[in-house]
């Protein structure tokens, strides 16, 4: 009789113990027109431009690190990603988000850790 209640303990113990945990932790920065020239007439040539860049880091099995690579630092490369500016235009309103997603189990181990930013700016020109 015993045998009969101690395959679904068993099983449920496997259940509750292998659940995956999602974890997203999100910062930003913005910066506003307080740094241009605003003295000058300008005109607004487009609004929220977006620019990103992310890499993950990955755990194996035998906790080897496997990583997509970022070059430049993943900043660097989101600006990169940003509208070529031409004559008398300049950046404002420009706001940097940074994601964080970590993938793990309930018992605290982590798979997986993503790291996304994403910088966003309209785009004016003077005069």
């Amino acid at each position: 009789m015993k045998k009969i209640y101690l395959l679904p303990l068993l099983f449920t113990l496997f259940l509750v113990s292998s659940c995956s945990v999602t974890r997203q932790d999100y910062s930003f920065s913005h910066h506003g027109t307080d740094t241009i020239k605003s003295n000058a007439d300008f005109d607004y040539v487009a609004r929220n431009v977006m620019g990103k860049a992310k890499t993950s880091i990955k755990m194996s099995a035998w906790k080897k690190m496997k990583q997509q690579m970022a070059l430049n630092g993943l900043m660097s490369q989101a600006k990169g990603n940003l509208p070529v500016l031409t004559a008398n235009q300049a950046f404002a309103n420009l706001s940097i988000d940074v994601l964080q997603t970590t993938n793990g189990s309930s018992s605290g181990s982590i798979f997986e850790i993503t790291i996304e930013v994403v910088v966003s700016a309209d785009i004016i020109q003077y005069e």
